[in-house]
């Protein structure tokens, strides 16, 4: 069981007031499900490239439209790998690049709710559970070598619960961790397929 209070649970939730009532009782636990309605373009639906655009790459990853620079790190690394493994774009660092990608990851987190709840989880030793929906808004902007700019938005979800509650039928839980990793890998891959769809980049 990961430790309450880990780097990975401090990026991917956004009710931390939940974990730390649980933790009143022990080890209590939790299950996070990626919401299956925003999954919607796969890699086999992205043409790769013989010849991979090279871009420059800036993320921010924020909490109720806060930026919470401690958490950027963790956003890049699961959008590079998603970007990379497209065969569509390769993230560089040179500064000639003409080619740049913004994404903004916000959390949408009701932390006074969550804590009410974790709370009740807590002091029950899980008897009453509760489930929590972390949900993300992501913004994106892509500018191509003539400098025109292509901005879209898209919506994710994580549920997780937390002690004796229901769960989605049908699904398979995992970590908090995995769960943000496959949330931006969602958003990233139906960037890519819709700027394709577009025309804004080859196909």
């Amino acid at each position: 069981m990961k430790t309450i209070g880990s780097s990975a649970n401090l990026l991917v939730r956004g009710f931390m007031l939940v974990l730390g009532a649980v933790a009143l009782s022990g080890c209590i636990s939790a299950r996070s499900y990626v919401d299956p309605q925003y999954h919607q373009a796969s890699y086999e639906a992205i043409h790769r490239l013989a010849q991979p655009i090279p871009l420059k790459l800036d993320v921010q990853f924020q909490r109720n439209g806060k930026h919470l620079p401690s958490a950027d790190a963790e956003l890049r690394g699961h959008v590079e790998r998603t970007l990379r493994s497209t065969g569509v774009f390769t993230p560089t660092t040179d500064p000639n690049t003409s080619v740049a990608i913004n994404v903004i990851a916000n959390n949408i987190a009701g932390t006074a709710g969550a804590a009410a709840k974790g709370f009740a989880t807590g002091v029950t030793f899980g008897a009453v559970g509760s489930t929590v929906d972390d949900n993300y808004e992501f913004n994106f902007s892509f500018q191509d070598p003539a400098k025109a700019e292509q901005k879209a938005s898209y919506h994710h979800a994580i549920h997780t619960a937390i002690g004796n509650t229901h769960t989605p039928s049908g699904q398979t839980p995992t970590t908090a961790s995995d769960a943000f990793g496959r949330v931006v890998e969602d958003v990233v891959l139906n960037f890519v397929r819709d700027l394709q769809d577009k025309g804004f980049v080859p196909q």
